[in-house]
């Protein structure tokens, strides 16, 4: 099941003191229309413009489901084709706080790598209508398997498209190394599972990893235009067979902005042992890609060791 992605980590400066330790996980709106602002375009919605079927705007925030009747039974609606990993902000005052953050782009994305660093331009100098600039992009580096990095753009906006590396699902899986038969799955910000309308508040294997089965596929026909062709109820019924050996997970409800909603979800630390072979191309690319509500967002990221 090969497709391509890539991964940002972008280095930021806070500019101003921020208060609120989850900022960055709430700039949802403000950062479509920083994209919107980045591609030169001016409407404030898609509806009547003669230009969507070409707009990178469209092709990324339009989730657009697929003509084929068939295919839109295999698979989920279409995620957003790109994931932030954003970190919590340190305790203010933080002003002059250096950051990390992460961006993965996947399959048709990465046409558009240069639409994204311009929109993180905007988010981080305009962030909405007469509210000053929060952070500066000091450079933005490309992530390989073992975190090597090269430089795409410096702080004068210079981008250098030749140190892009593309990741291959393929050769993902071969550069990491892990146990056949146990893993530890460690999860970093709050994810979020929904079942019959509620979300699942205690975390065990299979539901995951079919979130996972949903979650994936759907990226690789959508962006990547590869279908997996694997018996994704075979592989359901084999992942009950997973055992949780160690499991330290809770609920947490983070605190956003007044009138910001909550966000919430489950994280923690678990030990799972099994026949875990066939589960692994799904672990590996989960932890670029999320799970879960806000996924795209920074929600639900996790990672994976012995």
């Amino acid at each position: 099941m090969d497709f391509n992605f890539l991964k940002f980590i972008v280095t930021l400066k806070l500019l101003r003191n921020i208060a609120d330790s989850h900022f960055l996980f709430g700039l949802k709106t403000e950062f479509e229309n920083a994209f919107r602002l980045a591609i030169g375009c001016s409407r404030s919605s898609c509806e009547g413009c003669r230009s969507c079927d070409s707009c990178p705007f469209q092709q990324t925030f339009s989730q657009s489901i697929a003509s084929d009747p068939s295919a839109v039974k295999r698979y989920q609606k279409p995620p957003y084709p790109f994931m932030f990993d954003f970190p919590l902000l340190p305790q203010a005052p933080n002003r002059g706080a250096i950051l990390e953050l992460g961006l993965t782009l996947t399959g048709s994305a990465i046409n558009h790598f240069q639409h994204y660093l311009a929109a993180l331009l905007h988010l981080t100098s305009l962030n909405g209508e007469n509210k000053p600039a929060f952070a500066a992009v000091l450079k933005v580096e490309s992530c390989d398997y073992v975190g090597g990095r090269g430089l795409v753009m410096g702080r004068d906006g210079e981008v250098y498209p030749d140190s892009l590396f593309l990741f291959s699902a393929d050769e993902l899986q071969k550069s990491c190394g892990l146990l056949p038969d146990k893993v530890t799955i460690s999860i970093e910000t709050p994810l979020r599972l929904m079942q019959d309308g509620r979300p699942l508040r205690e975390f065990s294997f299979s539901p995951f990893i079919r979130s996972l089965f949903r979650r994936i596929s759907s990226l690789a026909y959508y962006y990547g235009g590869v279908e997996m062709g694997l018996d994704y109820k075979w592989l359901a019924s084999r992942s009950t067979a997973v055992e949780s050996l160690r499991a330290d997970f809770r609920w947490v409800d983070w605190d956003r902005r007044p009138g910001g909603g909550r966000l919430s979800g489950i994280v923690g630390e678990g030990v799972f042992g099994g026949d875990l072979v066939d589960f692994y191309p799904f672990l590996l690319l989960g932890q670029y890609f999320h799970l879960g509500k806000g996924a795209s967002f920074g929600m639900g990221k996790y990672r994976v060791e012995t």
